[in-house]
């Protein structure tokens, strides 16, 4: 029982001890204002102070003097016996700018426990007043005028603001360094605020014409700076630049074509004056057109003067110049080459007259010697132009002339070396330069006449050469005239001309009856212009085997004689026909086969690629008709008859000839979709082969009769055309080789034998030759059948295929020669 009074007395004991701690417990600050804190004008502000164990009463003083709390001015920013925060409201820099204590009494005299804050300081923002710029102790205007490399100091105030503004310095957009830190103070009749000063050196610069300067004042009363700016407008000398339109140049100017504007640009500040110069010596608004106009630009004033060249002259050509002056001085020129090319032309003398000037210039020359006889007028241009020279020959005919060009004359002077008859006639100089990748030529108005003497030189161009330096002149029995004719130069002009043969002669001009006249000689005209050569001629009438000897022409002069030997052979016209005719019958034929080998390697090839594609399908044309598999199963056993006879006929020769496979497949009639695809089965059934006897179409005896028959069918039936031939040539193909042609091969090959048969009958050997040197060298076997010509007959052959037992047994050794793609005609 005496258990609880003991834990009472306890608690009694533990409460009386707790309120005498808290009675004797000391006050302390818990929270106290900031030691420096700014605050806006206008703004509330709080200054915080907070106490515990507190038992005394809160006081604020500031700048050391008691504040007394006032309603809707200075108030408590809270009921609480601990908080002595202090509200502010409405801050201004009169009143409530200073520094501010937190006090708190003791709580009983004894203690002496009393509080003191350290001193606070509340600044009160106040904006300062819009900066100003000022020079020279006044305020600067909206500009600032400085002369080019002129140097002046002017300063920024920033006024009335607290705390103090930070000034920044920009040129255009350009921040700047200002002369020294700016100087900062408080204003004598306020000096709560402050008065900053801030100075810029600056230079009077070109480049900074017409940019602004600016003074920016930073405040933390304002997030946006402050700013007082003034443009500098700065006097400088002129500055001179050319232009052109069009400004890039594409191509060289030239004399009366082309068209080009020159600008000079000056850049001054004040406005200049622009004068022009053409090599020193100055322009007038009279010769050229002179346009002069003023414009600002960006930080810059230019004057624009112009003078338009519409078209430009070959006179506009020189070094033109410009420059300009204001009142700070005058401009260092600028230059413009003006460089306008042109054509050639020929220079006029000044002492010359018009009237006494060559036009014709004649000259003579040794035969074999070098000269320099003529040299061309001088001729001006740009670029410097040099020469040629033309010989004209034949009238219209010009030959250029390899002219060794010399530094010195550009090729004025016309060097002939080994100078010979052909060298003689009219030269032209012509004069030529470059422009703009083009060639200008002008020609010179003068004729020049080179004549050529020395002794007599015969120049034969006959139709060949034989033994000991002879010439050859062919003709044929039985013609009427046959004439033998040489060219020959003398001067001066011969006094014997000619022709000899055996124990006969006869001159110029005289005739031995009614057989042989000699022409009177032909003074040959080049040009317009007698030459010194001449054409000798011969005329032989009735011309006869015992005809063929040599002749020889020979001309006599006072310099000197020359002459030359003309065999003369005469032929056989028929002989040569024929010759002529079975050779390009077989030629022709030759072309024929190769023409059908390559076509038909070509197509084995694609056939090839085909039956690979095809391998393996189906022949859906069976499954939409019967006509389609019975056509297919003839085409097959064509096909494989010919390939069965391959081995028999090996021996017969080595004609090549390929089936149209196409042809045998094509069918007219609906096909389906997939039978389209498998048209070409037959190619892939049996595969063509290369050798003609693998088919039994033919043997090459067959081939060797082929030229034989087709010329005798020319030459005995008269009147043919040439479609007459190629229906026989493709009837012999049917029924000799029982092949068809696809092309139109026959029609080719029978127009050839027509062109050349028209030359045979005509007598147009050199004609018919040329056209045959044309054509591939003749194969082996054909050059043999042409040996055998002359003991053949006409050759008949039989329509049966099976009477090849009948023909020549003779085989013979050939090239493989290659036809053009065929297939077998079926049977009439």
């Amino acid at each position: 029982m005496k258990f609880p009074r003991v834990a009472s007395t306890i608690r009694r004991l533990t409460i009386v001890l707790a309120i005498t701690i808290v009675a004797c417990a000391q006050q302390r600050f818990k929270e106290v204002p900031a030691i420096y804190q700014e605050v806006s004008a206008g703004h509330d502000v709080q200054l915080p102070c907070k106490v515990q164990d507190k038992k005394g009463q809160c006081i604020w003083q500031k700048d050391r003097k008691p504040v007394g709390i006032y309603p809707d001015k200075y108030e408590w920013f809270s009921l609480r016996s601990n908080d002595c925060t202090l509200l502010i409201r409405r801050a201004s820099l009169e009143f409530d700018d200073g520094f501010w204590e937190c006090q708190v009494t003791s709580g009983d005299f004894m203690r002496q426990d009393a509080l003191t804050s350290l001193p606070a300081r509340l600044l009160v923002r106040v904006k300062p007043r819009k900066p100003s710029l000022e020079y020279g102790g006044t305020i600067l205007n909206t500009s600032l005028t400085l002369r080019e490399g002129q140097e002046v100091t002017i300063s920024c105030v920033s006024r009335y603001g607290n705390p103090v503004a930070l000034i920044k310095w920009f040129i255009g957009d350009e921040e700047v360094e200002a002369l020294r830190e700016q100087m900062n103070a408080t204003e004598v009749d306020n000096p709560k605020t402050w008065a900053a000063h801030s100075l810029l050196r600056i230079r009077g610069r070109r480049e900074y014409h017409g940019r602004m300067i600016r003074c920016i004042t930073i405040h933390p009363s304002s997030p946006v700076p402050t700013t007082t700016e003034s443009q500098l407008n700065i006097h400088y000398s002129p500055e001179v630049r050319f232009q052109t339109s069009p400004r890039w140049m594409t191509s060289s100017l030239e004399d009366s074509t082309s068209f080009m504007n020159l600008k000079c640009v000056a850049d001054a500040n004040p406005s200049a004056m622009i004068k022009w110069f053409k090599d020193s010596t100055p322009i007038s608004s009279e010769n050229i057109l002179l346009l002069t106009e003023n414009r600002t630009e960006s930080n810059s004033t230019s004057t624009v003067s112009e003078l338009r060249f519409e078209p430009v002259k070959r006179n506009d050509a020189g070094l033109y110049s410009c420059k300009a002056v204001n009142i700070i001085g005058e401009s260092p020129p600028a230059n413009y080459a003006l460089d306008v090319q042109f054509a050639p032309r020929a220079k006029r003398m000044e002492d010359s007259n018009d009237n006494e000037t060559l036009m014709e210039i004649e000259e003579t020359a040794q035969l074999g010697s070098s000269v320099e006889t003529f040299e061309c007028p001088e001729f001006e241009g740009n670029p410097i132009p040099r020469y040629k020279w033309l010989h004209l020959r034949g009238g219209t005919t010009e030959k250029t002339i390899e002219n060794p060009t010399r530094a010195k004359d550009s090729g004025k002077r016309l060097r002939l070396e080994n100078v010979m008859w052909s060298d003689e006639g009219e030269y032209r100089c012509v004069a030529f330069n470059m422009i703009s990748g083009t060639r200008r030529e002008t020609p010179s108005e003068v004729r020049y006449v080179l004549h050529v003497t020395g002794p007599p030189e015969i120049q034969a161009r006959p139709s060949g050469s034989g033994e000991n330096g002879s010439y050859e002149s062919i003709g044929w029995a039985g013609e009427p005239v046959h004439r033998l004719k040489s060219r020959f130069c003398s001067r001066p002009p011969p006094r014997l001309v000619a022709w000899q043969w055996g124990s006969s002669h006869i001159r110029a001009g005289e005739s031995i009856q009614p057989k042989y006249e000699a022409l009177p000689l032909e003074p040959i005209i080049e040009d317009k212009m007698v030459t010194n050569c001449y054409w000798a001629k011969l005329e032989i009438k009735n011309l006869q085997k015992e005809d063929s000897r040599m002749y020889t022409l020979l001309v006599e002069s006072e310099k000197g004689r020359d002459s030359t030997n003309i065999k003369l052979i005469i032929r056989d016209p028929s002989e040569m026909k024929v010759i002529a005719a079975a050779s390009a019958i077989g030629l022709l034929l030759l072309l024929l086969l190769i023409s059908i080998g390559i076509f038909s390697l070509l197509r084995m090839k694609q056939r090839r690629y085909r039956c690979e594609e095809d391998e393996g399908s189906i022949a859906a044309d069976a499954l939409y008709g019967n006509n389609v598999s019975m056509d297919r199963q003839k085409t097959t056993k064509t096909l494989s008859a010919s390939k069965g006879s391959a081995s028999k006929s090996t021996q017969d020769g080595n004609l090549a000839v390929l089936y149209d496979y196409d042809q045998i497949a094509k069918q007219a009639r609906a096909m389906s979709p997939e039978a389209l695809k498998v048209r070409r089965a037959p190619a892939v059934l049996q595969p063509p082969t290369m050798l003609a006897v693998e088919h039994g179409m033919g043997s090459i005896d067959k081939a060797d009769l082929f030229c034989h028959y087709i010329t005798d069918f020319i030459y005995i039936n008269e009147g043919l055309c040439s479609s007459e031939i190629a229906c026989e040539l493709e009837d012999f193909m049917d029924e000799q080789f029982n092949t068809e042609l696809q092309d139109l091969s026959c029609k080719q090959v029978a127009e050839e034998l027509y062109k050349f048969y028209r030359y045979c009958v005509e007598g147009n050997e050199t004609q018919a030759v040329i056209e045959f040197e044309k054509l591939p060298p003749l194969q082996p076997w054909i050059v043999a059948c042409l040996a055998k010509k002359s003991n053949k007959g006409p050759v008949a052959f039989e329509n049966d295929s099976d009477s090849e037992s009948d023909e020549i047994e003779e085989s013979m050794e050939t090239e493989d020669t290659e036809w053009i793609q065929v297939k077998p005609r079926r049977k009439k």
